[in-house]
């Protein structure tokens, strides 16, 4: 029977979180098929006792003064959690423990002095955390309808600005800068019970050439700004990611084919998001349709003029209790399971003509990709 060990703070660790399913800003221990019948066991603050075995996801709770070792606990929670962690391995003879890839050294070094061996696998709560449930779906799907109203809003206010005579974009008298409409942005997700965006991207010329800046000063007409927002639902703590491209007034013939271009990645690599497929595959998939439309693919460690519009990124990633999650949709990117939810956000970008990035979130089927929430993807928000 192979033990498992997670540990760590609930609020910042999301394998562990995902595991137990109680939130707690306190350290907290799992020990998972436990001899000699294989029940769990889960260690919280004495205070936490009556709320987690309640709510949490263990056959057993405990704290770590149930299990004191005959030397006693330290006054520090982290470090008597681990201390009963090795207690209660100590009294059901265990000597060998699988953990993950969050586990604190702190635990690590105390079974070590304990003479109790540690393996990692790194694969023990990813898989699970990969394969979606019915409810996660769900969790999803409202994050990201949430999103999409948030990037309504701000395209729509980009997109229906005035314009100063140095061919700025002005909201209620005030130029309308990268800054103000990120503010707009975190305070209309706030007031959903979204949170988690202050990093919100809202990028133009040149800055949009970095395809991860999050952009900074007057936007102008004519040029396009990629808004990317990814907003942590706290009623679920799932995240929503979307990205679109938004321009006020009448885009370059350029833009429009760089737009066109990245639709059409897009869907290809929609089309091309099956069970058995692999994240390099579908990410092949974009980088082929967008050469089709005249575009390359640029790795991000690779030397180019940033005034020529290419793709830097993969096409997409992993989302979930996290914003980014395995696997990729990138190179040497593994092997795609049904159940799993990607974002899909191919993108190209110029210093100069400006940027463009369209991304959805798709659950993988076993029938092909459903989009989860779709939105509206053109250029032009004045009407939307």
């Amino acid at each position: 029977m192979q033990v498992t060990l997670l540990a760590g703070i609930p609020y910042t660790n999301q394998t562990l979180y995902h595991q137990i399913r109680f939130l707690v800003g306190d350290p907290v221990a799992y020990l998972g098929n436990l001899p000699p019948d294989g029940e769990s066991l889960l260690l919280v603050r004495d205070i936490e006792l009556a709320r987690a075995r309640q709510l949490a996801r263990a056959d057993q709770v405990g704290c770590p003064q149930d299990f004191a070792p005959a030397e006693g606990l330290s006054g520090d929670r982290e470090v008597a959690t681990a201390q009963a962690v090795v207690e209660v391995l100590r009294q059901r003879g265990v000597t060998l423990v699988t953990t993950d890839r969050t586990l604190p050294f702190l635990y690590a070094a105390q079974l070590q002095e304990a003479g109790i061996k540690l393996t990692l696998d790194d694969e023990l709560g990813v898989r699970a955390r990969r394969i979606k449930t019915a409810e996660e779906i769900e969790a999803l799907e409202q994050a990201q309808k949430v999103t999409g109203q948030v990037m309504t809003m701000a395209c729509k206010w980009i997109a229906t600005a005035d314009v100063n005579d140095a061919g700025e974009l002005m909201q209620d008298g005030e130029i309308l800068t990268s800054e103000r409409v990120r503010r707009r942005i975190t305070q209309f997700c706030i007031d959903n019970g979204f949170s988690n965006v202050t990093d919100s991207i809202v990028a133009s010329v040149p800055h949009v050439a970095d395809c991860h800046h999050h952009g900074t000063g007057p936007l102008k007409t004519g040029l396009p700004v990629v808004v990317d927002i990814f907003p942590r639902d706290d009623s679920s703590r799932y995240y929503g990611d979307c990205t679109r491209t938004v321009v006020h007034g009448t885009p370059s013939d350029e833009l429009a084919k760089m737009h066109r271009a990245v639709v059409a990645a897009k869907q290809a690599a929609c089309d091309a998001l099956q069970p058995g497929m692999t994240g390099d595959a579908v990410h092949q998939v974009t980088v082929a349709t967008l050469k089709e439309h005249g575009y390359k693919y640029v790795p991000g460690n690779a030397e180019h003029d940033p005034e020529v519009p290419a793709m830097r990124h993969g096409t997409g990633h992993g989302i979930g209790l996290d914003v980014h999650e395995p696997i990729l949709l990138s190179v040497d990117g593994e092997e795609i399971l049904a159940g799993e939810v990607f974002t899909v956000e191919p993108g190209l970008y110029s210093s100069t003509i400006g940027g463009v990035r369209v991304e959805d979130m798709a659950h993988v089927t076993e029938s092909g990709a459903e989009i989860l929430s779709p939105l509206y993807e053109g250029l032009d928000w004045t009407d939307v």
